[in-house]
């Protein structure tokens, strides 16, 4: 995020002015960040008063945000602002990473055939990092692809996984969001030179390539390691550790091999302090690695390192689980054929070519959840699924259709379900332990 001058306070504030909201709420909080900014203003060298100024700005923001959504999606139309307003909407635990200044500020620019490009900052830990960017052309830019995107660490290819989105249904020549990266294991951030390198598949092929480096220090992961053990109905798993660093809480489980049900995952896992206060799971971004179908998945929550709670609970409840056998379905493609399916209520399934529908009944409001999962054919081998969708019939019922790619692929095919709402009976907690 640019350094803020009082033109672009004085500029905020009538954006501000102009929006309809909460108005008692936002003068309150408007008067004590004004507050904080003018003593922090008088304690402060003058070389600090820019960083008092944007402090103060996204203590407003922070707050702000959280009263009103609509003044949100104001502020999100600020050019530059709307990659952290979606941040905080949806993770309060980046809320915290912005109230304890640990966002780092990088403004980095270039503009290249047309494409303009900027890095506006980066939030990193030992688990990875958000890039908060933007880009923009004078023409249409929500169809472009980027062909190629690699994060370098001093010259060498870092091993990440880099995920980025940018879906626009309208016509836009701006777009504002976020690249997110996960290391495959910690990196040593001491002498770091990092490059940001992108291919847009554009008529010219344009290449950015954005070398930064962190001035401050990394946050280190504190971790708990538990094995502790829970039973859902008689299927067992093992809490095996907590990590929480800035970004993410990652809680490691383990399934017992000897379950007689496979379980498909947790519909309500939080972690509470004493005070009661949740952090639930991660709405936009990475959600696990591993999967629960190899016997061990971890999952990503939000993130309270922050915060210095007296006491931590896991809490974990509404287990999805299906009897080992009833799990999966049976198709022929080449038949065109359903030949097994498990009596599950309101489950329907067709295959038409290359095409499996599934139908199954959902409590879920105005949500769409993947049904099907890994899918096997007759040598097995993975059979990869080329484009998927969703779609309510009426808002009792999910339906999903899958379209794989057969090519080499020997039927039958067998694809198991990865969600279906079979819940196991109960709530198991786990204390966490702090010191």
């Amino acid at each position: 995020m640019k350094q803020v001058e009082k033109h672009d306070y004085d500029t905020f504030v009538k954006e501000l002015e102009q929006i309809d909201i909460p108005h008692e709420q936002l003068e309150e909080s408007r008067i004590k960040s004004v507050m904080h900014f003018r003593k922090e203003k008088r304690n402060r060298q003058r070389t600090w008063k820019g960083i008092a100024v944007t402090c103060a700005l996204l203590l407003i923001f922070v707050m702000s945000i959280r009263i009103s959504p609509a003044l949100a999606s104001a502020i999100a139309k600020i050019p530059g602002f709307a990659p952290l307003v979606q941040m905080i909407t949806d993770d309060k635990g980046v809320k915290d990473i912005l109230h304890n200044n640990y966002y780092e500020e990088l403004g980095l620019s270039q503009t290249k055939n047309g494409l303009s490009f900027t890095l506006q900052g980066v939030i990193a830990d030992e688990t990875g990092m958000i890039l908060p960017y933007t880009f923009s052309a004078p023409f249409d830019v929500r169809d472009l692809e980027i062909k190629e995107i690699e994060l370098r660490l001093n010259g060498e290819v870092l091993p990440a996984g880099i995920s980025y989105s940018w879906y626009r249904a309208k016509e836009t020549s701006l777009i504002e969001e976020n690249l997110e990266a996960i290391f495959k294991d910690p990196i040593n951030y001491d002498n770091a030179e990092f490059e940001l390198y992108l291919q847009f598949a554009d008529e010219k092929q344009t290449e950015f390539t954005m070398p930064f480096s962190l001035k401050k220090s990394i946050a280190k992961t504190k971790t708990y390691q538990l094995n502790e053990k829970l039973s859902f109905e008689g299927q067992h798993i093992t809490v095996k550790s907590v990590s929480i660093s800035p970004l993410r809480t990652g809680i490691t489980i383990a399934l017992d091999p000897h379950n007689d049900m496979r379980i498909l995952g947790f519909d309500d896992i939080r972690l509470l302090d004493e005070k009661g206060e949740e952090w639930t799971t991660i709405s936009n971004g990475l959600v696990s690695t591993g999967t629960l179908m190899d016997g061990e998945e971890t999952l990503f929550m939000q993130s309270n390192y922050f915060r210095e709670p007296k006491k931590l609970t896991l809490s974990i409840g509404k287990v999805k689980a299906l009897p080992k056998g009833q799990d999966f379905i049976d198709v022929d493609f080449k038949q065109m054929k359903v030949l097994s399916k498990p009596p599950l209520p309101g489950l329907e399934v067709q295959v038409n070519k290359q095409m499996v529908t599934i139908n199954v009944p959902t409590s879920y409001k105005n949500k769409n959840i993947s049904l099907l999962g890994t899918a096997i054919d007759a040598n097995g081998e993975t059979v990869y699924s080329n484009s998927g969708s969703h779609y309510r019939p009426d808002e009792y019922v999910i339906e999903q259709t899958e379209t794989y790619d057969l090519i080499g692929v020997v039927n039958p095919v067998r694809i198991y379900f990865s969600h279906y709402e079979n819940l196991l009976e109960g709530t198991q907690t786990v204390e966490i332990p702090l010191k």
